[in-house]
């Protein structure tokens, strides 16, 4: 397998939730908790809820993830449902998701600009 250097591959992904047996947004918090807490142990995802905040059984989560190859992305989107619905009082309704690549930006090449402080120039 060949890795581009500096191309940095991310993958985003909508997830909309029903929570069917819950009665409380306490409830809700809790069951989405562990859920957030699955998704960041086993594929190591970034996750907020980002939607339908104060509606007791219904969630909306954005997910995000980064590697150095499309392949990796694709794995851990690919895993998403099946680790949120291990528990079974959570249902997935659906999932929109995106994967792209960033190149090695032009801003890696170009000289400290004058008047930049050190700290603020990564490659110094």
């Amino acid at each position: 397998m060949v890795v581009d250097p500096g191309k940095v591959h991310y993958g985003i992904a909508r997830i909309d939730l029903h929570l069917p047996g819950i009665d409380s947004l306490k409830g809700k918090r809790a069951l989405l908790n562990r859920a957030k807490a699955a998704l960041l142990a086993e594929l190591g995802v970034s996750v907020a809820e980002v939607g339908a905040q104060e509606m007791w059984q219904r969630a909306v989560l954005g997910v995000a993830v980064a590697a150095s190859t499309a392949t990796g992305v694709d794995r851990v989107l690919d895993r998403l449902t099946a680790v949120i619905e291990r528990d079974p009082r959570v249902e997935v309704l659906g999932i929109s998701d995106l994967a792209d690549a960033l190149d090695e930006g032009p801003a890696a090449h170009e000289p400290p600009r004058p008047g930049t402080p050190p700290s603020a120039n990564p490659d110094t």
